[in-house]
């Protein structure tokens, strides 16, 4: 469809992403790709139809500051930009994925009822029905139980169902463009897996990637928290015990010769870095498959 577009506006039409460039209309695709079109070369009726097919990106002269942060996003996630997107004071962010079964009516109200429940979250549509939700300063542990009660409250309200996709704790720097569209292809792989369970986390998504999506499966899937941590000697030492030991902390911490306290707190180290916490059974056998995954990227 897009080439088509370019051979029909052919100079009118551009794939660089200028958020300033107010003399295009810019419209993103269901994949997430970017275009834009010359205003003075559209027609309204051409203009029109691109709006049912594709979303329209509001140009920047009469957004709000929160929508500028949007675009800003959309241009380091979508299109060619390598501007941090965020401000300096950031040091995590975590991506939720999210499609509707069918497309909302009152998309502003469902977007500040999202907004509602996280702490500055930045939404960005890249289909009527499918969107990104970004934690810019997200809790270390997500907590899915408090998540799947907002999806019941938003079905309830709205009348839409709601099926999510619960990216990792990653590190905000230039990496995040990979980590996200690395996380993003697993979600469309995932979506019959993620629309039966309504929400899925990243790690217990992973082993049903070795079933069904192995060309995924690979470290640079994984975050950069998690592969310095199993880059750690001590650590990878100690979780190789404690996942032996079947999760007693008592047990392995005998084993390693340290006190249970001792061993405690490396975990909570651990947790409080990635965002896994080892002591749950689905966090415990993601790591079972990430340990020699990592081990053979070092190799």
């Amino acid at each position: 469809m897009i080439e088509k577009l370019a051979n029909h506006f052919q100079m009118a039409f551009t794939t660089e992403f200028t958020p300033d460039n107010t003399a295009n209309y810019w419209f993103q695709t269901e994949q997430g790709e970017i275009f834009g079109i010359l205003k003075s070369a559209l027609t309204e009726v051409e203009l029109n139809l691109l709006r049912t097919l594709f979303v329209l990106i509001e140009d920047t002269e009469t957004n709000s500051k929160n929508t500028i942060v949007q675009l800003k996003w959309q241009h380091f996630l979508f299109g060619h930009s390598n501007d941090l997107p965020f401000s300096d004071d950031i040091e995590s962010i975590r991506f939720i994925y999210f499609r509707l079964k069918q497309p909302i009516a009152d998309s502003i109200n469902f977007e500040e009822a999202i907004k509602g429940a996280f702490y500055q979250p930045i939404v960005l549509w890249i289909h009527n029905q499918y969107g990104i939700i970004i934690e810019e300063k997200p809790q270390s542990i997500f907590d899915k139980e408090e998540f799947i009660q907002l999806s019941d409250t938003l079905t309830s309200d709205f009348l839409v169902v709601i099926y999510s996709f619960i990216g990792q704790l990653h590190r905000a720097d230039l990496s995040l463009k990979e980590k996200f569209s690395l996380e993003k292809q697993c979600f469309q792989e995932l979506l019959s897996y993620v629309e039966q369970e309504k929400t899925v986390l990243f790690y217990e998504a992973v082993p049903k990637l070795l079933v069904t999506s192995t060309h995924l499966i690979d470290p640079k899937l994984l975050s950069n928290y998690l592969i310095e941590s199993l880059q750690d000697g001590e650590m990878l030492h100690t979780l190789n015990v404690f996942l032996q030991y079947n999760l007693n902390i008592s047990l392995a911490a005998k084993r390693l010769h340290i006190h249970r306290n001792s061993l405690q707190y490396r975990l909570d180290k651990l947790i409080n870095k990635t965002g896994i916490d080892c002591r749950e059974f689905s966090n415990a056998a993601f790591l079972a498959l990430a340990i020699p995954l990592t081990t053979k990227e070092i190799e």
